[in-house]
């Protein structure tokens, strides 16, 4: 699926390198950095995975200029990291926040805390790009902990129901007792979620005036050589017996903005 934004010149491309940044402080309890995006066009919803892996890779690509490409923080890249450790790496979102139908904001999500080397990295991002050539103009918001932005978006926040808001996709092969059902149960048991109280699946969800399917977004990561045992997806309403942080993603490409839930619903 190529994205459309706006052309990359050369110009933009020598505002970038020669930037010069200061030097910031960490800021004291941050997990994240909130960017919003600036079109036109923006890319639709349904191309929240496209979008948040144009995210990493920027991200990386100014972690090696700021770092070097020796030193670039395994919670980042998410290589190198404790055995057992799946999920203590950023997540790299894109977010439709005003609801209608276009994402018009990225969170760097980083669960253990956004350090010195982080935040340098994560304040010089400026724009966003992708391998056909097109760019976004990316203006940061904030770096701080999520509950700042919980005013602004229901990704964030705290609260015992979850809605899904992109599509799930389920991360193992199913089996006759190994359900849909059981891979979201076990996948919250192992992130030490609040027990689940009642979890139902939803034939759509609704934008404006628009009812989105599975099959409108994309779901196909563009790294090739992965195992996808779910190609079709679902959306889930989760309700837990306690409260929950924000943000949720679960399931395959969680990482990069599937299986994103927003509180209530």
């Amino acid at each position: 699926m190529v994205l459309e934004g706006e052309p990359i010149s050369v110009k933009m491309l020598e505002e970038i390198v020669e930037r010069d940044y200061p030097v910031l402080a960490a800021v004291y309890g941050a997990t994240a950095a909130r960017f919003a995006l600036v079109g036109p066009p923006l890319p639709p919803v349904e191309d929240t995975l496209c979008v948040g892996e144009c995210l990493r890779p920027a991200v990386m690509s100014l972690a090696g200029k700021a770092l070097g490409n020796t030193r670039i923080p395994a919670v980042l890249s998410g290589h190198d990291l404790p055995a057992g450790n799946r999920h203590g790496h950023a997540l790299y979102l894109a977010e439709d926040a005003d609801g209608d139908g276009r994402i018009d904001h990225l969170t760097a999500y980083v669960p253990g805390g956004v350090d010195q080397e982080c935040h340098r990295v994560l304040v010089r991002l400026t724009r966003l790009w992708t391998r056909e050539g097109w760019s976004w103009r990316v203006l940061l918001e904030a770096v701080s902990d999520t509950n700042v932005f919980a005013g602004s978006s229901t990704l964030f926040g705290i609260g015992k129901c979850w809605t899904s808001v992109t599509v799930y996709l389920h991360p193992r092969h199913m089996k006759k007792k190994f359900t849909v059902t059981d891979q979201i149960l076990r996948e919250c048991k192992e992130r030490a979620l609040p027990e689940i109280r009642h979890l139902a699946r939803l034939p759509l969800i609704k934008m404006q005036d628009r009812e989105l399917r599975p099959i409108h977004f994309h779901r196909f990561r563009a790294k090739r050589g992965l195992v996808r045992p779910d190609t079709r997806g679902g959306f889930w309403r989760i309700e837990f017996a306690g409260p929950v942080q924000g943000p949720l993603a679960l399931g395959f490409a969680c990482h990069f903005g599937l299986g994103l839930f927003g509180r209530g619903g």
